[in-house]
């Protein structure tokens, strides 16, 4: 079975390299520093998707998914002084969409220690059940088996590949978002394809 990018079945979440309009990140950042709400507003609404479809696509639950992007945005602002580069605000705010939803990913583990029953598994949104509207039976199945194969690997490898490939990030802003370097990004991408392929070895 190929590995062609999920990114073309999937609906629209968080679109990497949309257009941009208006004043730019950095200087968006600046005024909001400078304490005009209208700034935080405006990096809200063209960064929300691209934090909101990060947090879906690795935690797979809508509700989980909704406060992680209330919690990154929150957050975010509050340590706006301490971004060093306020154009590098938007791999700044997925690397913190990123850890942010590797700490829901700890919290899910220490409920198992207790054989606690994990309900957000009850409303998993896998990426079949999030394929866009014009997606045929057959891309479902592809995205379905993708699914499958992605949840075998570990989570640093998982990461990587749909941030990359899900998400559609570049190499530099995945190794961002994942906060290492770009031979680690690297890596982890090249060992995740190696897995999915011998774990869809057999599908056709």
């Amino acid at each position: 079975m190929a590995l062609a990018s999920p990114k073309a079945h999937l609906r629209v979440v968080a679109p990497l390299h949309a257009p941009e309009q208006g004043d730019s990140d950095a200087v968006l950042v600046a005024r909001a520093r400078a304490g005009e709400t209208w700034a935080l507003e405006a990096l809200y609404r063209r960064h929300v998707q691209l934090v909101a479809g990060t947090a879906l696509r690795l935690l797979r639950n809508r509700a989980e998914a909704e406060d992680v992007t209330q919690e990154t945005f929150l957050l975010a602002f509050e340590k706006l002084d301490q971004l060093a580069e306020p154009a590098a605000f938007r791999g700044w705010l997925a690397r913190i969409a990123v850890s942010r939803a590797h700490r829901r990913f700890r919290a899910r583990r220490l409920r198992s220690l207790f054989f606690v029953r994990d309900a957000d598994r009850d409303d998993e949104v896998g990426l079949a059940d999030d394929a866009a509207p014009g997606a045929s039976p057959e891309d479902r199945t592809e995205l379905a088996l993708l699914d499958r194969a992605l949840l075998r690997l570990p989570l640093p490898l998982r990461t990587a590949w749909t941030v990359r490939h899900v998400l559609g990030c570049s190499v530099e802003e995945t190794a961002e978002a994942c906060a290492c370097s770009l031979a680690t990004i690297k890596r982890r991408i090249a060992a995740a394809d190696e897995q999915l392929h011998a774990h869809l070895g057999g599908a056709s």
